[in-house]
């Protein structure tokens, strides 16, 4: 059984915790699994091409962990013949056997509501959102849930998009924050606020984040960070193995599927091993079936 697995890019912990949680499963199942990462959310030419190389492996499933929701043609040439399984990133339904992951929209809900639980309704707070690249991933849907929920105390001043790199998130923000006033919050995907920490350190603001990483947690437990919503990636990955081998093995698997949404804040920081990958992980591309042991 060959399973090929496409990530936007393995630059922060989020992609790395999905890639521990399938190599582990793929390992207990004893499957082979190929990883290829575009590099970013920008490259869906990149991403295309890899399409074709797990075409030319003979994958006999893809996880496809998608770029842009719209899906370029090449999806569907490849659906043609084989299955693919969205993960993470909503996609177009129509070509894809199921999607492992949570809904973006609810993430974004989930956090605004914690943020109207914790922020007093008499008290208006400006805030700065830093959201990575604009309509990728599950930008656009974390948006409009954060948006509709959103307590009315707290007022939007701008919302900044940029490539998902420490470098262009540092610039965003340093840019912004030598001709306005540091906001009262900051609200931004890990990448952000992790740049956010170091440069707001001396100011009022109070950081807030989308998803979790490594150092969102450290933040967290720092008090450096006041919330963050996480979506348990490393869990994704897990899931999404086992649901690709549940439908090569002939079962019936639902059409959406994926863990529970958790709110962390310094006082309830939960449990990290379904969320993130462990400390000394690294970035693992192929899994191969182990040979059986020999006969003594």
């Amino acid at each position: 059984m060959k399973l090929c697995a496409l990530y936007p890019h393995l630059k922060d912990s989020y992609w790395l915790s999905v890639n521990q949680g399938m190599v582990e499963a793929a390992q207990a199942h004893q499957v082979q699994l190929k990883v290829m990462e575009a590099g970013g959310y920008q490259n869906q030419a990149i991403q295309v091409a890899q399409i074709s190389k797990c075409l030319q492996w003979q994958a006999d499933l893809i996880l496809l962990g998608s770029v842009s929701y719209e899906l370029p043609n090449a999806v569907a040439q490849a659906a043609e013949t084989t299955p693919i399984i969205s993960v993470v990133n909503a996609t177009d339904p129509y070509y894809v056997q199921s999607l492992v992951g949570v809904s973006w929209y609810q993430m974004g809900r989930a956090l605004a509501q914690g943020l109207a639980e914790h922020y007093p309704k008499e008290n208006t707070l400006s805030a700065l959102m830093l959201l990575g690249p604009r309509g990728r991933g599950g930008n656009q849907f974390m948006r409009k849930g954060l948006l509709d929920a959103l307590p009315e105390q707290i007022q939007i001043q701008a919302t900044l998009y940029g490539e998902n790199s420490p470098s262009a998130q540092r610039r965003l923000l340093t840019s912004y924050l030598k001709t306005h006033p540091a906001p009262d919050l900051i609200i931004g995907g890990a990448v952000s606020v992790e740049i956010a920490i170091n440069e707001v350190q001396n100011s009022h603001t109070d950081i807030i984040s989308t998803y979790l990483s490594h150092g969102v947690y450290r933040g967290l437990m720092r008090d450096k960070v006041k919330m963050a919503i996480t979506d348990n990636m490393r869990q994704q990955g897990e899931m999404a193995v086992n649901y690709a081998v549940k439908y090569l093995k002939g079962e019936s698997i639902p059409q959406q599927v994926g863990p529970q949404i958790s709110l962390l804040t310094p006082s309830n920081l939960g449990e990290p091993d379904t969320s993130l990958s462990d400390p000394w992980f690294q970035a693992t591309y192929e899994v191969k079936p182990r040979s059986p042991d020999p006969i003594p």
